[in-house]
């Protein structure tokens, strides 16, 4: 072996743990992305699909663990790429076993299924606190400020600055227009949730963004030769990337996917409507969404805290062209990526 081995051991760990947080942090109505009445929450065949998971993330983990005590540590990526592969298929298993189960034990049966909206959320809708992204801007100028002042040629650093910003700034919008995630069952609950969460997920959109330029700023002058590049400055560099990763955590953990561990601003008593069953929609257990005749452009996913494109919508697939398009461009360096070095 060349090299320590817990940094790939750490690294193991790390991907086991996010994998086998997802389910910890659904929904109850989406275990492995499958919806599911509220009353069947505590049925044996979701239990019974956790345990399983469960312990083939285990068994995932210590094999690569072994596979790296053993020697093989040069092509840790390809350890990691397997790792991630099989958590997918237990993943996919997982939501196979419900699907059936919700399917033969009639699950909706004798259930009366609706749609909530809040038009709150549109008459006074969730705004961006946009002053927080004042860090990444500044951080930005004084970045090529210093370039300028240096007389570098090289302002690679700078762009991916601007261009953090501006990606940001763009997200942070779409986010906040993407469709509410409302439950029939707790309308005005789920709103006042939802509310909270998405208050939570822009702020620290925006902050992320002056983290990540606060790192390409030390990047720069490690690049520029301003300072030495030593384990300290290198550490002291990646220092808000790892504050916004773990308030990241922290936050997913305290909300919960959509926001649903959040305590409301009110009780109230559940109605006697289902969250309406929409399972023929969703694609890659629950990871992708195609729907013709939905208007939303961004929907929420039903499997990790975040958002995804709604494929029957031609802006999605135009969007996902422009990606595809400067990753070619780029892999054949018409594009030249900012990299370090």
């Amino acid at each position: 072996m060349t090299g320590p081995v817990w940094p790939h051991l750490a690294l193991i760990a790390f991907v086991s743990a996010a994998f086998s947080s997802g389910p910890a942090l659904a929904r109850p109505t989406l275990p492995f992305g499958v919806r599911i009445p509220a009353g069947r929450a505590g049925e044996p065949a979701i239990a019974l699909a956790r345990r399983r998971y469960n312990r083939g993330i285990a068994a995932g983990a210590v094999i690569a663990c072994a596979v790296v005590l053993t020697g093989w540590t040069a092509r840790i990526d390809l350890v990691i790429a397997g790792l991630g592969v099989l958590y997918a298929l237990l993943g996919g298993l997982a939501h196979r076993s419900i699907v059936v189960a919700k399917r033969d034990g009639g699950w909706y049966a004798g259930t009366r299924q609706a749609v909530a909206a809040d038009t709150s959320l549109r008459s006074d809708p969730v705004r961006p606190q946009w002053i927080l992204l004042t860090p990444s801007v500044l951080l930005a100028v004084v970045t090529a400020v210093i370039g300028l002042v240096k007389g570098t040629t090289s302002f690679s650093t700078v762009f991916a600055q601007a261009l953090i910003a501006v990606l940001v700034a763009l997200l942070t919008v779409a986010i906040s227009r993407a469709r509410p995630e409302i439950d029939a069952a707790q309308p005005a609950a789920s709103a006042s949730r939802y509310r909270e969460y998405l208050h939570g997920v822009l702020s620290l959109l925006l902050v992320s963004a002056g983290c990540a330029n606060a790192t390409l700023l030390v990047v720069s002058l490690q690049l520029w030769e301003v300072v030495e590049t030593t384990v300290p400055v290198t550490i002291v560099a990646y220092l808000p990337l790892l504050a916004a990763f773990i308030a990241w955590i922290g936050f997913s953990v305290r909300s919960g996917d959509a926001g649903h561990r959040l305590s409301p601003t009110a009780d109230e008593p559940e109605t006697r409507y289902e969250q309406r069953d929409d399972d023929r929609h969703w694609y890659a257990a629950g990871m992708v969404y195609l729907n013709r005749n939905d208007p939303a452009l961004l929907v929420h996913r039903r499997v990790g805290t975040y958002w995804t494109l709604n494929l029957g919508r031609p802006v999605a697939w135009l969007v996902l062209a422009a990606v595809a398009v400067i990753g070619v461009l780029a892999g054949f360096g018409v594009v030249t990526l900012p990299a370090k070095g």
